[in-house]
């Protein structure tokens, strides 16, 4: 182990004694030189929003120039005709004689017949409440039957009555009320005279309830 670090030291000491050979100048002249500048930075990237316009192109303007000479004769040439407009004719398969603009029509075709009328309703129509009942022209005065008097008998009677065409009624039966008044109630609903009931422009029968109050007072 001694040995080891003699020859160690020998090897250190060695070169600290010849320094003939080393340029001390060279080695502070390599050390103390400054570093190169750094790069410069690269130029800024275009906007990507701009976009390459380009150059507007020169406008030529025409020249005018007058004749140089004025002919004597110029010749008229007659103008086209005018075009006749095609005639307008149905469509293949449709009804001859309809009204131009239809399917199958023609222009010069007649006018096609028009719509059947309604058919009026069969038997009399039925008045329910809520509607309107026919206008009451005439009404018989009401004759209290002398026995439901005495019997201080008093209440309503309904009847169903049947008015026709001209307003007359022609049927009339009973539906409630009490039985000594139901007679003098028929009378009186039958003598009655109404206003006919027009219904698309033209008068029908109808039915409806007619009510007959009998009060003692």
């Amino acid at each position: 182990m001694v040995l080891q670090v003699a020859i160690v030291g020998v090897l250190l000491v060695i070169p600290l004694l010849f320094t003939q050979h080393l340029d001390l100048s060279a080695l502070h002249s390599t050390y103390l030189v400054a570093p190169p500048p750094p790069a410069a930075p690269p130029p800024p990237a275009a906007p990507v929003h701009q976009q390459a316009v380009a150059p507007k192109q020169p406008v030529l303007m025409a020249k005018l120039t007058a004749p140089t000479a004025i002919p004597k004769h110029i010749d008229a040439t007659p103008s086209e005709a005018p075009a006749v407009a095609p005639q307008i004719s149905g469509v293949a398969g449709g009804v001859p004689g309809g009204i131009g603009g239809v399917i199958g029509g023609t222009l010069g075709g007649p006018a096609p017949p028009p719509p059947p009328a309604a058919a009026k309703p069969k038997g009399p129509i039925r008045i329910f409440s809520g509607m309107k009942p026919p206008a009451l022209l005439f009404a018989p005065p009401l004759a209290y039957p002398l026995i439901a008097r005495e019997n201080h008998v008093s209440g309503k009677v309904v009847i169903e009555a049947i008015i026709d065409e001209a307003g007359n009624v022609t049927q009339a039966r009973v539906v409630s009320g009490p039985g000594l008044l139901v007679r003098a109630a028929l009378q009186a609903v039958l003598h009655r005279r109404y206003a006919p009931t027009i219904l698309d422009g033209q008068p029908v029968p109808i039915r409806f309830d007619v009510t007959i109050d009998f009060n003692l007072s």
